[in-house]
């Protein structure tokens, strides 16, 4: 029971909250000339403290504007905070996701929140299904864009989240832009996260290459539908070194990154490569050098039978690390124990998928996807060959900013001497953009 003191408080304090909105209310109709209009009719979320008008006018972040540089998952550029100075020359956007996924696998695979079919076992009986849930996926990022009086828009985004091995923060985006050139780490060259439906895995379909580097980027747009982009970027190779070997992997010359985007109504073609030098010190010092290479296509066909047609294929040399699906298993190169040399791997990788609009604010896409690497004589025979992975995503969006998605993934593992593994991933995905 509350006694009749504490609802003589309450009844207080709802009256003192009514007279203050009262107050607020007729305070900013009297100060249309210094805050015109907090929130927006349309969506809530989206407030400026400053003139709306003026905050439209200034430069958006060029990685989002780029035609699908951007991944269907990522914070809508329509969500946030958005604060313009009092003089107007800066605006302060402040953006965040909440995200809960929760997963159920019949094998316990080294990833718990994409079906990655590198990490299925073979040649194996016995399973161990696993459940996971975490929020590991939520993210919280600011955007300023400062004007200056002689070169333009200057543009910052600091974005990340707690997906980090220990669970704490890590930074997903930390770059800066003025006019064609960019500085930070972002998005690498050779992504294709733009090329491929929204999905539930974290790292989407196998041949997706969602590397993110530090860089130095100049962009160009040649017209309407062409445009470029050169890059120096910094990567690591991945090379699993036997503890009997004196040597070390080590960066001395950065990777060259290019990219070539043609766009129309209905067709979008992103052709990428990379060039890549790993370097290694040996036992008495020396250095040695071996190149690497990357490319990749990747493409949209919009408008076939209502629906959009996703595919890319990336294939190279000792460069497996650019692609989520061989990122962290150590095989850009091997080590020959007959030879005592270092011998580099060639791989590809590649997904179809198609994805419609359902009525009800629902959307469905199905992926197929295939990876292998070529194997040496000299390996085992229970290294990795090749992979087969389906996917089927189901995606709900109740209420603008807000979105529940669902996904069904098989994946298939072949070794060298020709045993597999299966295993079936059940999971939702949850979240809500402010």
């Amino acid at each position: 029971m509350i006694s009749q003191s504490a609802r003589t408080v309450l009844f207080a304090l709802c009256l003192m909250s009514q007279l203050g909105c009262i107050l607020w209310a007729q305070t900013e109709r009297d100060s249309t000339s210094v805050v015109d209009q907090m929130t927006q009719e349309v969506d809530t979320s989206r407030a400026y403290s400053g003139n709306a008008d003026e905050a439209e006018k200034f430069q958006k972040d060029t990685i989002k504007e780029t035609p699908n540089d951007f991944s269907p998952l990522d914070i809508g550029s329509n969500r946030g905070i958005f604060i313009l100075s009092a003089n107007k020359l800066l605006q302060l956007r402040i953006l965040g996701s909440v995200r809960a996924n929760f997963h159920y696998t019949d094998h316990e695979l080294e990833s718990k929140q994409t079906l990655n079919p590198f990490d299925i076992p073979t040649a194996s009986s016995f399973n161990t299904p696993i459940y996971y849930a975490g929020f590991s996926q939520t993210r919280l990022g600011f955007e300023v864009t400062r004007r200056t009086k002689t070169r333009g828009d200057i543009f910052v985004r600091l974005e990340g989240d707690f997906n980090s091995s220990s669970g704490g923060f890590r930074v997903r985006h930390a770059y800066g832009e003025i006019g064609r050139f960019l500085v930070g780490m972002t998005w690498s060259l050779t992504n294709n996260v733009g090329y491929q439906p929204a999905m539930v895995s974290l790292d989407g379909a196998v041949g997706s290459i969602g590397l993110r580097t530090p860089q130095i980027r100049y962009s160009q747009k040649l017209n309407d539908r062409v445009g470029y982009a050169l890059a120096l970027e910094y990567s690591e190779p991945q090379i699993n070194i036997p503890d009997a070997i004196n040597a070390s992997a080590i960066q001395v010359i950065p990777d060259l990154t290019a990219r070539l985007t043609y766009n129309t109504d209905r067709l979008s073609l992103r052709f990428s490569g990379a060039f890549t030098t790993i370097s290694g010190r040996v036992v008495d010092n020396t250095i040695e050098y071996a190149p690497g290479y990357l490319g990749s296509v990747a493409g949209i066909l919009s408008s076939v039978k209502g629906g959009n047609l996703y595919f890319s294929v990336s294939g190279g040399h000792a460069t497996s690390h650019f692609l989520d699906t061989f990122n962290g298993k150590n095989q850009d190169m091997i080590f020959n124990p007959d030879e005592s040399s270092f011998v580099s791997l060639d791989y590809w990788a590649g997904y179809i998928s198609y994805s419609h609009d359902l009525p009800q604010n629902l959307s469905a896409s199905l992926a197929l996807s295939y990876s292998d690497i070529k194997n040496k004589d000299f390996q085992d025979e229970n290294r990795f060959s090749n992979s087969y992975a389906t996917y089927l995503n189901l995606f709900w969006d109740p209420v603008e900013g807000a979105r529940l998605g669902l996904e069904y993934a098989h994946g298939k593992r072949v070794d060298k001497g020709d045993d597999s593994g299966y295993s079936n991933r059940i999971s939702l995905l949850m979240y809500y953009d402010f």
